[in-house]
């Protein structure tokens, strides 16, 4: 079981064409954070439109580190990457769940592993 690290708000349903997801744009939000295990710097985010909204982190590791993303579909599914490993030597990687969100991503998780 992986420590959940930060949530970062995104796109929540739409309805009508207006975002309910307050003050986070339907097309990207972005939320910097380090992580406490590893000390990573990453930024999560959400990009798409109605039928496929994908939520994805971004993330710069100095030493080597284990981590996933896990995005929280407005309505269904809650896709999460696989565990990867990176260090300095991979610069910043962006990670995206295999599947995307249909109405929208209420938010986006890094999960460091142990």
């Amino acid at each position: 079981m992986g420590k959940i690290v930060k949530r970062a708000l995104a796109v929540a349903a739409v309805a009508a064409g207006v975002s309910v997801a307050g003050p986070v744009s339907q097309a990207s939000a972005t939320q910097d954070f380090v992580t406490p295990r590893y000390q990573m710097t990453c930024s999560t985010g959400t990009t798409g439109s109605t039928g496929a909204y994908w939520g994805y982190a971004t993330c710069y590791s100095p030493y080597v580190s284990k981590w996933k993303v896990r995005v929280s579909c407005s309505f269904g599914l809650n896709p999460e990457s696989v565990f990867i490993y990176t260090d300095s030597s991979d610069g910043w990687k962006t990670l995206y769940p295999t599947s995307s969100c249909y109405w929208g991503v209420n938010y986006v998780e890094v999960v460091e592993g142990v």
